[in-house]
């Protein structure tokens, strides 16, 4: 066999492996996506997994989703705690800041609200979870990011439960899944080949 058709054997092994990955990691715990939060039972702590902020400190379209969906399940008696996870401003901008005073204005009582400044990746908003004693919990994220949130939390110990978030539609959606789909093949190798050193 001549070293090109090696090299396409060995490209074509590669590919096939990482999309096995990524399907493992995207589908393992898809069963616990709930469409209808009115079938999803309430649930000590409910977690809002960070995202980006606007220029002016207001959060994006997605973070105002996910906060708003979490609102929602606390309106309706689903949600005890609202765990919000994300950057505390050491890498991008500090979103834990942003997201807390936008859920009192809307009536969250300050004392159902738990924070973690550390969760700079899902792995890490994960891990810290676990490290805290969490044991069951419910996501709050958009549907792109919930197949790899949903497998970190869980194949750490957590009885996790997903709900998607997505109030509208987003102009980036498709690199998102684009990143999200590259993100599951990090998240595996993470939790199955070499865990990170935090931060991570």
């Amino acid at each position: 066999m001549d070293f090109k058709r090696q090299l396409i054997i060995i490209g074509a092994a590669g590919i096939f492996a990482a999309v096995l990955v990524i399907a493992d990691v995207q589908f393992r715990y898809a069963d616990r996506i709930i469409g209808d939060p009115n079938r999803l039972s309430a649930s000590d702590m409910t977690m809002v997994l960070g995202a980006s902020v606007k220029s002016d400190g207001t959060p994006s379209d997605a973070l105002a989703d996910r906060l708003q969906t979490a609102l929602d399940l606390y309106r309706q008696g689903k949600a005890k705690t609202i765990l919000l996870t994300g950057d505390d401003g050491a890498y991008h901008a500090d979103e834990v800041a942003v997201m807390r005073p936008y859920l009192i204005s809307l009536g969250v009582a300050a004392g159902d609200i738990k924070e973690d400044g550390h969760g700079y990746r899902t792995y890490e908003s994960c891990k810290n979870a676990a490290a805290a004693g969490v044991k069951k919990l419910t996501i709050v994220t958009q549907r792109f990011h919930l197949g790899r949130a949903l497998y970190l939390c869980n194949r750490m110990g957590i009885d996790t439960y997903g709900i998607a978030a997505d109030k509208r539609s987003y102009r980036d959606i498709v690199y998102f899944w684009i990143r999200d789909l590259a993100a599951s093949l990090k998240a595996w190798w993470d939790l199955n080949i070499w865990p990170p050193q935090p931060p991570v």
